[in-house]
């Protein structure tokens, strides 16, 4: 016999009624509030500065560079940005909008990309664990939260991989149009390849599990076209087949995925929301006993690894894993929870996972609205580690000139000032390269002097925690010019002007 609603249950149930919100719109208002919340937290890192420099190059010359257009120790080394369209974006909302239209585009583009996820996971899933999917795909994307392209590709990573799914659940081929979604992702991020390579394998698993021959004929044909139009279209980019092959050449630069925080391994010594992603899923695999077919346990393991081996690969985890899962989990879930007792949270939770009534959108976004305009009017960037506004000041107070031999962390943000760095962010330089400069300054060699002396450096822009400090305070003809708690200045002092 069902139960009466209790006097929550039947509140929420009204205030639905009335106000007409969704889960998806809820969840994604908190997500953008929280990330608006943290301010410039998204913007403390070396990379945006370049992208936004990047943008700003191309605006102005109305051309993408096939060269590289910033560095001194790098002149005319072959170099393209395949995330050129999201630079010309970032540019434009920095130079008419100042930091917080940065902010409050990642923001958005965060909390899209979990309402998306949920709005879908609610078709499969009932409303609590989508949720808790949701949450948790939310959580991934903590490490490495900044205003970065592949942050703006999480929308398009969500639909591309929802479509899919939804063309194997009802055993079709993906629709040819979706196509045009790799178009734009194609000139986004580079992390449009993942894309194709997951409409392989789903391919693979059509094929593979067709009834007979003729209807395995028929997905090799669908899905093959389909293949087939979806990398004609990756190829619609200033760079064509270069474009296409760069994902693949920058995975043999061993060395620096090696040395990069965003390309080492999660470091499990402390928090790290890929743990908590890990234990919910084994929990529940092995209370709820959990059986998945055998091509999406293959892609779910290949998604693990490459988390565990590169942690900026833990939100491709959150986000795709819960979509190619679904629709297996779905009926088990029901299957097991369907005569079980219903509990007040899930009738409300099941009231608002559906789909918002206009008045409901219109609501959320006049919340977003305000939201914006309360927390963004004005946001203030303190300096972070990768900022060193301080030091750069105290070199041009002291009139000094020519090339700097800088920390990789502080590259991006001499590029936004105008500044020809040693070394920045970008895969241009190479492992042969990069080696070299980190031998040098963690001062594991001896080619440190080499370095100065072969360049031609008159000054010197590093962490206060890099070892080359030392040595450069030690080193004849050299003096510290400039320190504080994020940088530290050296000076020739023979080649310093006043």
């Amino acid at each position: 016999m069902t139960e009466p609603p209790t006097t929550a249950s039947a509140t929420l149930s009204r205030a639905r009624s009335r106000f007409g919100v969704s889960l998806p719109l809820i969840l994604g208002l908190l997500v953008y509030s929280r990330v608006i919340l943290s301010g410039g937290a998204v913007i403390h890192d070396g990379d945006p500065y370049w992208h936004i420099a990047t943008g700003r190059w191309i605006i102005a010359h109305g051309a993408v560079p096939t060269h590289d257009v910033f560095s001194y120790s790098m002149p005319e080394a072959a170099w393209i940005s395949p995330e050129w369209l999201t630079e010309i974006f970032m540019a434009l909302l920095y130079d008419n909008f100042g930091w917080a239209g940065l902010v409050g585009a990642t923001a958005f583009s965060v909390a899209a990309s979990v309402a998306i996820l949920l709005r879908v996971l609610l078709r499969t899933l009932l409303p609590v664990p989508a949720f808790i999917a949701a949450v948790l795909a939310r959580g991934t994307t903590l490490t490495f939260l900044v205003a970065r392209p592949h942050i703006f590709a999480l929308p398009i990573l969500v639909a591309w991989v929802a479509a899919l799914v939804a063309a194997r659940s009802e055993d079709r081929a993906p629709p040819l149009h979706l196509a045009l979604l790799m178009v734009l992702w194609a000139n986004i991020h580079s992390s449009y390849m993942f894309g194709l390579l997951l409409a392989a394998a789903l391919a693979g698993e059509a094929v593979l599990l067709a009834s007979n021959s003729r209807s395995r004929l028929r997905a090799a044909r669908g899905w093959g076209l389909f293949g087939a139009v979806s990398v004609l279209a990756a190829l619609i980019t200033p760079f064509g087949i270069d474009g296409l092959l760069l994902p693949f050449k920058l995975f043999h630069m061993s060395f620096s995925f090696a040395v990069l925080a965003e390309w080492q391994s999660p470091n499990f010594q402390h928090f790290e929301p890929l743990e908590l992603w890990i234990m919910v899923l084994l929990f529940a695999a092995f209370s709820l006993g959990w059986r998945l077919p055998p091509m999406r346990v293959g892609i779910l393991l290949v998604l693990l690894h490459m988390a565990l081996e590169h942690a900026r690969h833990a939100e491709l985890l959150g986000f795709v894993a819960p979509l190619v899962l679904a629709p297996a989990l779905g009926p088990q879930l029901k299957a097991r929870l369907g005569d079980r007792r219903v509990f007040p949270i899930d009738r409300s939770m099941s009231e608002f996972a559906k789909p918002a009534t206009a008045f409901g959108t219109v609501l959320a976004g006049a919340i977003l609205l305000a939201v914006s305009v309360a927390k963004l009017h004005g946001v203030a960037i303190k300096p972070g580690v990768s900022t060193p506004a301080a030091a750069l000041a105290a070199v041009a107070a002291d009139h000094v000139e020519g090339p700097v031999l800088n920390d990789y962390e502080f590259g991006g943000y001499l590029i936004f000032r105008g500044v020809r760095p040693f070394i920045d962010g970008r895969y241009l330089y190479g492992d042969v390269f990069i080696r070299r400069f980190v031998e040098a300054t963690q001062v594991s060699s001896d080619q440190l002097p080499q370095l100065l002396s072969e360049y031609g450096i008159t000054w010197t822009l590093f962490s206060a925690r890099r070892p080359a400090v030392v040595v450069l305070d030690r080193l004849p003809g050299w003096r510290r010019l400039y320190a504080d708690d994020i940088a530290v200045v050296h000076v020739r002092d023979d080649e310093t002007t006043h």
